[in-house]
């Protein structure tokens, strides 16, 4: 599995570096720009192609190294359905990304789609059926489990999709949380360890056009709805499939849905405390404004690379306490701990902000 492994990085990392930053340049040759707006924190403007090039690599990249796997005999004819469909979630995810990215798509038909993309999940495998101790329940009913899951995973897309709001946040908060699935499935000897290390190697280069371009350079990106939207899915499929896994508790000896679903804690909350927010204030709750964790550190007055910084310090805390906690308080009390913490935080900053705009 090893040179599956080093195959995999070293495919994804190359043709990533390549295509992202051809992308950049078509993109900067036929104006197809992040128009700066009041509402966007970059200077100047700056495509947002990026996941454009990278999400067909990574997909490519994960089918190389489930060939080499199913050559080792490590893959069965039973891998194949969960494989399927996988792709085709994220082909569908893919193509619709797209068009919001060029042309801009209505919220009503980003939720079709993603139930779609939802159905799709479930059907070929990817089902929550487990709360293993969350609200008291464990086994889950096959329809209430593909209700939940398909919530999950449109709640996931979106809330991924919210962050992507400054230089880096969005693909360091993946990349942090890719390494840490991947690890988890690798020991749990599952092969789909091989999608997060797909998704490792094409968000490094990504990361450095994002993070370290300038819009005055033209070397500049962002992901767009196309890598955001992508990512969440990605994401919330191996929550699922390290929650399902019966060796996850066994293996790190904590509970499994803790442990699946801390990375997801902070950009998850982050939309409660948001929609929270737009409905107290009588708002559109899928308008988009600034009132992001990150958006109020910048009005506050930290820089972008200073408010990065501090989210993935909030990042780090949120999703190794919530593990820590788990072994001393039901996994209930951890998430209720969790959010009334985040939503109290946020709280205060907002009332800071008020303050300091009268």
């Amino acid at each position: 599995m090893i040179s599956a492994i080093i195959i995999v990085i070293i495919i994804s990392f190359v043709l990533s570096a390549f295509f992202v930053k051809y992308i950049i340049k078509y993109a900067y040759n036929h104006n197809l720009f992040d128009l700066h707006t009041k509402r966007k924190i970059h200077k100047g403007d700056v495509p947002r192609l990026g996941g454009v090039a990278f999400v067909p690599v990574a997909l490519f990249s994960f089918i190389c190294g489930c060939i080499i796997l199913g050559n080792k005999g490590i893959i069965s004819i039973d891998n194949v359905k969960p494989i399927i469909g996988l792709v085709v979630a994220v082909v569908i995810m893919y193509v619709f990304g797209v068009a919001d990215d060029i042309k801009g798509l209505r919220y009503r038909t980003k939720f079709i789609y993603q139930f779609v993309v939802g159905i799709v999940l479930c059907l070929t495998g990817f089902l929550l059926n487990n709360f293993n101790g969350l609200l008291g329940l464990y086994d889950l009913p096959f329809s209430f489990g593909m209700c939940v899951s398909v919530f999950l995973i449109i709640y996931s897309i979106n809330a991924f999709n919210f962050i992507d709001g400054i230089d880096g946040l969005s693909s360091s908060i993946a990349i942090l949380s890719f390494v840490y699935y991947s690890v988890i499935l690798y020991l749990n000897g599952n092969y789909i360890f091989l999608l997060p290390i797909s998704f490792i190697g094409v968000l490094l280069p990504f990361f450095y056009f994002n993070f370290y371009g300038k819009a005055l350079r033209n070397n500049k990106t962002f992901m767009g709805d196309t890598g955001s939207t992508v990512l969440g899915m990605v994401l919330c499929v191996l929550a699922i499939v390290i929650n399902g896994d019966p060796k996850t508790s066994v293996l790190l000896h904590k509970n499994s849905f803790i442990v699946a679903f801390a990375p997801l804690m902070l950009p998850c909350f982050d939309v409660v405390n948001v929609v929270l927010y737009r409905l107290i204030k009588v708002r559109n709750p899928f308008k988009a404004d600034n009132n992001h964790f990150h958006h109020k550190l910048i009005r506050l007055g930290l820089p972008q690379h200073s408010t990065l910084v501090v989210e993935l310090i909030v990042f780090l805390f949120i999703t190794g306490f919530s593990i820590y906690l788990s072994s001393y308080v039901g996994i209930t009390v951890v998430m209720a701990i969790m959010l009334m913490a985040w939503l109290a935080v946020n709280t205060i900053i907002t009332n800071l902000l008020e303050k300091k705009d009268r």
